[in-house]
C-alpha cells in the first residue's frame, strides 16, 4: 500500500503545483498593483508591465474594490478590469468604459442591481459617484458599444 501511496502523492502534488503557482502569482500581482496605485504618476506594477493602475472602482453594496488598469488589451485584463482607451478617462466628460473578465475580477457584477452606487477614484484622488441605472445584455457582434453621453459603462461577457 505504501508503495502506491508515494507515487500517488507525487502525482497529486505535481498537479497541484501549477495551480498553486498561478494563485501565488495572481496574489502577488494584486499586491504590486496596489503598491503602484499608491505611487505617484503612472507607476507600473512591475518593470515589464504594459499597464498601470488608472483608477479604483468601489462597489459598496458588494463590498468590492478593484483597481482599474490602463488599456483594454488582453495583458491588462489578465490582472484586473481595464479602461477602454477609446473611451473617456475617469473623471472627464464623456462615457468611461471599463471591461473585465466575468469569471475573475468582474464576477462581482453578477450581484450588482439597479440603484446600486458605484465610485470611481481617479489617480488625482478625486472620487466620482455613479448609480446603476441600466443593465443590458447585448450581442457585441451586432450592437457596437455606445460611447455617447456622460457616464460609466462596465462591460463583461455573459452569462456569468
Amino acid at each position: 500500500m505504501r508503495v502506491l501511496a508515494i507515487p500517488a502523492l507525487v502525482l497529486a502534488l505535481s498537479q497541484l503545483g501549477p495551480a498553486l503557482w498561478l494563485e501565488l502569482k495572481a496574489t502577488l500581482a494584486q499586491q504590486l498593483i496596489a503598491a503602484a496605485w499608491r505611487a505617484p504618476g503612472e507607476a507600473r506594477p512591475w518593470p515589464w508591465a504594459d499597464t498601470f493602475p488608472l483608477a479604483r472602482l468601489d462597489l459598496p453594496a458588494q463590498q468590492a474594490s478593484l483597481y482599474v488598469l490602463a488599456g483594454g488589451q488582453g495583458h491588462a485584463l489578465a490582472f484586473g478590469p481595464a479602461h477602454d482607451s477609446r473611451s473617456s478617462l475617469p473623471g472627464t466628460r464623456g462615457m468611461t468604459v471599463i471591461a473585465g473578465h466575468r469569471d475573475t475580477h468582474f464576477a462581482v457584477l453578477e450581484q450588482v442591481a439597479l440603484g446600486d452606487a458605484l465610485q470611481l477614484t481617479d489617480k488625482t484622488g478625486l472620487t466620482h459617484h455613479y448609480r446603476v441605472t441600466d443593465m443590458q445584455v447585448v450581442d457585441s457582434r451586432r450592437q457596437p458599444l455606445q460611447l455617447s453621453g456622460d457616464g460609466l459603462a462596465l462591460v463583461t461577457c455573459f452569462p456569468f
